[in-house]
This record gives C-alpha cells, structure tokens and sequence, in this order.
C-alpha cells in the first residue's frame, strides 16, 4: 500500500545515500537503548527528542567532536537542524539529482517524502494516532481502557476499508489514497510446480538477464532504470 510503499522507499534511498556520499550514522549503542526507550512513548514522533549525530559527514577540524551527538526531534533528523546537519530527506533529493533522476520518478519520490514530512511534523497521523482515535471517538467506548468487542470490530472494518482503497482516510493518508483493490485487476499466472531443481545454466541465465536491466543505458547499476515504479 502507499504508507508502506514510501517508508519502503526511504529507507532504501537512506541506504543509497549513505553509501553515495560516504556518511556515517553511527551513534553508541548507549544511545541507541535511550532512543528505542524514548520511541516507545505515546506520540513519541512529535512530542520526543532522539540521539543522532550531529555531523554525518567528516566536518571540519575547527568543527570539534566529529562523533557528537544531540538530541534532535524526528523532523529535524528528517528535514534539517541549524547550518550543520543538512536533513536526511534534503540528501535524499541531492543524491536524485546527482544520479539524474526522471522527473516522473522524482515527482512520486516527492510524494512519498511529503507524506513522511508530514506524519513527523504532527499534520497527519500515524497509524497508532488514527486507531486510538478510532477506539476513543466510538460510541461504544466508555473511556476506561477496556475496548469492547464491537468497538475492536469496527476499527479492524475500518483498517480492512483503507487498505482496501474503499475508503479515503485524510487523517492517516492526506489527499494519497490507496488504489481499489479489485479481482477483476488481478493477473491470472498459474505458478509450476517446485518440484525440480533450477539447474546451473538456467540459473545463470536467470541472473545475466536481471543484472542487465540495471546496467543498461543508466550506467553500472546507478539506478536510473529501475523498474520498480508502482502507481499508488
């Protein structure tokens, strides 16, 4: 679906551009305990702070400490803090346009990084926000957090109707909405029988075939070409 299709993406990009630009993330594992602490709190993406570091890349020597750390909230990680720490999603955009990324892909990654901006910056909600949202504003619940049996019905309906593009959620998607699922849609591909092994020149033949697609006219596997593109 569209949510899991644009956290998808970014970390995937994340991983690109770490390895791109040459950053490091590292932080100590000290850190990272508080972080998972801190991340189990109630609207934890808006309301707290996390451990990241502060410079990714090797920053001058005047700089100091390169491995330090601060606290930052999750749309500052994503979107930048003050003149030293660039924002992981401003990377994201430099690495597309360093690698010349197409304008159709460029517009969808748009998407997916406005969509992600937008549920650190508190304008929509995550999916935790939505169901307790959905529990308290039932009719049925009383407010002592015992949640009835037609309350948990209700709200497995309507997880079951957003995944399923029956219904526009605004408060979890914004103005993205998942596609209508439909059987009619569905490709009719009768799978074969596992029953014999891939011998070695299939197999090889397999991979040469798959590799090329990647190192075609985009160069050695930059990327330009993938063919993963999904509409929402």
């Amino acid at each position: 679906d569209f949510e899991n299709a644009a956290f998808t993406v970014f970390v995937v990009l994340v991983s690109r551009v770490i390895l791109a630009f040459g950053l490091s993330l590292y932080i100590p594992l000290s850190k990272v305990d508080e972080n998972m602490v801190r991340a189990h709190a109630r609207d934890a993406v808006t309301s707290e702070k996390f451990w990241f570091r502060k410079h990714m890349a090797p920053p001058l020597q005047s700089v100091g400490d390169a491995d330090a750390c601060e606290e930052m909230s999750v749309l500052e990680i994503l979107t930048g803090k003050g003149s030293y720490f660039p924002g992981l999603i401003p990377l994201i955009f430099a690495y597309l346009e360093a690698i010349q990324c197409d304008p159709e892909t460029l517009e969808l990654m748009r998407v997916y990084m406005d969509f992600i901006r937008r549920r650190a910056s508190g304008q929509l909600m995550t999916a935790a926000q939505w169901m307790r949202h959905k529990v308290t504003s039932h009719p049925s619940y009383k407010h002592d957090s015992i949640v009835p049996g037609d309350v948990a019905f209700d709200l497995v309906q309507a997880c079951v109707a957003v995944a399923e593009g029956r219904v526009r959620e605004r408060l979890l998607l914004g103005k993205q909405w998942i596609k209508p699922l439909r059987t009619d849609d569905a490709y009719y591909v009768p799978l074969k029988q596992p029953s014999t092994v891939i011998h070695r020149e299939e197999r090889e033949a397999l991979l040469e075939r798959y590799a090329s697609r990647y190192s075609g006219a985009g160069g050695e596997g930059d990327g330009t070409n993938d063919p993963d593109d999904v509409p929402l």
